[in-house]
């Protein structure tokens, strides 16, 4: 505060550390830090908010945009507080104008023959002449950082969570450009000038307590949306360092779960069942939990109703935790009672009854559900309800906690009710829920200026899909094609073309286990390996797994009437087919393109074999490729 040139230094030194390569910041940012941050600092002192926390040039993944200055503290009317700054020395700025210069407006306003500005231009933009360029005006740029901290921070889809920003131009004291703090092109972000230093200290004082922001801090930097894909991460949330960041619930359930761990209860055995959609991070929760076992000591196994997601796990542990990943039959013929610390059941809605003997019989004696409780001194469940597929799939929420509780033990419900894949958009996580129910809504994928984050297509081609998503794997992203299970499987070795949704295009299903195929992965790792975009996955081999671009085939099995899901067992050609009722035989089939279309953590684009349902997906406003 009381030495400019220290406080360059000093943010200089904290730059090169946090930079990947250990770059040296650019003059121009130097100076910028010695004014622009100085001043900020200033304006919170003197208001006695010294205790909120600054971070300069804040970004928490490589394509976002740095933003100048986040300020992290407490509210006056209680909960945690943010506002994003954008700080421009500009000493002086001009209206918009056609007169002389046209760089950086719109392409219409470029033309020759413009003779006014449209209306985006005349409020979003202003000219500069040091640059002799038209510039974005700074609240536009501070809406983009706003969205951005939205995309990547969980905790400001909470609404006790205060986030606003506003535009700071310390220099900017000519009386002729004071106009920029007058026109407002984003509705409540304002921009402040030179001039008048006290509309600054009045919204630091309307935005900030004097309380501590060193829990708002901490808060920023822990809770973070996952980039990355689960499966890329395995090995780093086993060890406890990943990117992936436990938020609200998650954190919640893996305290209280490593508490029973360390102190079984006495007496009545606790079962924890946690339930929660598609996408709501269980896990994520499930592998953290077997790495902070394991790494304090106790035995833990991992058990999953999803042989491709647990397969998937394993492969991606780190070494030694092999023998921790354990399909069900093992667990009942190996392990005594209560012989292990803790085990985790990932997709029990997938279990069948009891253990299976062989793939088409099952077992005689204990349940599934009753093999887990028995070994386990502390037995955790994580079940979704909207993905139960097949006939065998019997444990509903429902059924899973009275066969509990018929074994004697305490059940402790978990609900996990946050998305988390999909960028964490809540947005599309309802969109799906209600289109699938049948009471579809319209998606809001935004108007330019508050833009959802994932990005939801349909087509009426499934080669248009298929070349989008291609342009996306040639990028450098992962990318998949599924369907439903509406087409004969007549092949194993993933190279006939069973998938046939249209006349002149076809591919084939994903291959099996057996398969020799050069380049053709196995079954269980379609989803994972290189290769896998040359043939159409199914949900048995996505079902708790992910990628970054998804396409989904919606097949003739389940067809938009206008008013509801229509069902035609004559395309059912999954094992599903054996559900006698149709209305549940049709709750089913709409969980499987549930599964499908909630694998994709970027954006998914949708297609129909059927007109009538494409035409639902242009009629709720999704964008067509």
């Amino acid at each position: 505060m009381r030495d400019r040139e220290r406080l360059k230094g000093k943010i200089a030194e904290c730059y090169k550390a946090a930079h990947p390569t250990g770059q040296d910041p650019s003059t121009g940012d130097a100076e910028s830090w010695r004014e622009s941050v100085y001043e900020v600092a200033t304006a919170l002192k003197d208001q006695g908010l010294g205790q909120v926390w600054v971070f300069i040039e804040y970004r928490v993944d490589p394509k976002m945009n740095p933003v100048d200055v986040v300020l992290a503290g407490h509210h006056p009317q209680g909960g945690l507080s943010f506002a994003a700054l954008e700080l421009k020395q500009w000493g002086t700025v001009e209206r918009p104008t056609l007169a002389e210069h046209t760089k950086g407006l719109c392409a219409v306003c470029r033309k020759p023959d413009a003779q006014t500005l449209c209306k985006g231009c005349a409020i979003d933009r202003v000219y500069a002449p040091f640059y002799s360029a038209h510039k974005k005006h700074p609240a536009v740029q501070v809406r983009a950082n706003l969205e951005s901290l939205k995309q990547h921070h969980s905790m400001f889809d909470d609404r006790y969570v205060h986030l606003t920003g506003a535009a700071y131009l310390h220099n900017l004291k000519d009386p002729q450009s004071q106009w920029i703090s007058q026109v407002m092109p984003c509705p409540g972000i304002r921009t402040f000038t030179a001039r008048h230093p006290a509309k600054l200290r009045e919204f630091l004082k309307a935005t900030f307590s004097p309380a501590d922001g060193a829990d708002a801090a901490e808060a920023l930097l822990q809770r973070r949306r996952p980039t990355a894909l689960l499966t890329s991460e395995i090995g780093n949330i086993v060890h406890g360092h990943t990117q992936f960041s436990l938020v609200e619930n998650q954190l919640s359930a893996v305290q209280d779960v490593m508490a029973s761990v360390r102190e079984p209860a006495g007496g009545l055995k606790k079962v924890y069942v946690i339930r929660g959609r598609a996408g709501t991070g269980k896990s994520l929760a499930a592998l953290t939990l077997l790495g902070d076992a394991v790494r304090d000591g106790y035995t833990a196994r991992f058990v999953s109703g999803g042989v491709a997601a647990r397969e998937n796990f394993r492969r991606g542990a780190p070494r030694g935790y092999g023998k921790t990943f354990m399909t069900l039959n093992k667990v009942a013929d190996t392990l005594g009672p209560d012989e292990v610390d803790l085990i985790l059941c990932d997709e029990a809605h997938r279990l069948t009854e009891r253990p299976m003997k062989g793939s088409f019989y099952m077992r005689e004696g204990e349940s599934s559900i009753g093999v887990i409780v028995s070994r386990a001194k502390v037995p955790v469940f994580f079940i979704d309800g909207d993905q139960r597929l097949f006939d065998n799939e019997v444990w509903s929420q429902d059924l899973l906690i009275d066969e509990i509780l018929k074994l004697q033990a305490e059940v402790v419900p978990i609900d996990f009710d946050r998305a988390l894949r999909a960028v964490g958009s809540s947005t599309y996580d309802t969109w799906v829920k209600r289109l699938l129910l049948g009471d579809p809504l319209p998606w809001r994928g935004g108007d330019g200026t508050d833009d959802e984050p994932f990005e939801l297509h349909y087509t009426d081609s499934p080669a248009r899909m298929e070349k989008f998503l291609q342009a996306k794997l040639d990028a450098g992203a992962s990318a998949r094609m599924t369907a439903g299970m509406c087409w004969e499987w007549t092949d194993t070795s993933g190279t006939v073309p069973d998938v046939a949704p249209e006349p002149g295009w076809a591919r084939p299903w994903n291959a099996d286990d057996t398969h020799d195929t050069p380049g053709v992965p196995k079954r269980y790792y379609w989803a994972t390996d290189n290769g896998g975009f040359g043939q159409i996955g199914c949900v048995h081999t996505v079902q708790g797994l992910e990628y970054e671009w998804g396409g989904t085939i919606m097949g003739p099995d389940l067809t938009w009437t206008g008013t509801t899901w229509n069902l035609d067992r004559n395309h059912v050609k999954s094992k599903a087919i054996r559900i006698d009722s149709d209305t549940t035989l049709t709750q089913r089939l709409a969980n499987a393109y549930g599964v499908l279309m909630t694998r994709s953590i970027r954006g998914t684009i949708l297609y129909s074999t059927h007109p009538t349902t494409r035409q639902l997906f242009a009629d709720l406003g999704i964008p067509k490729l």
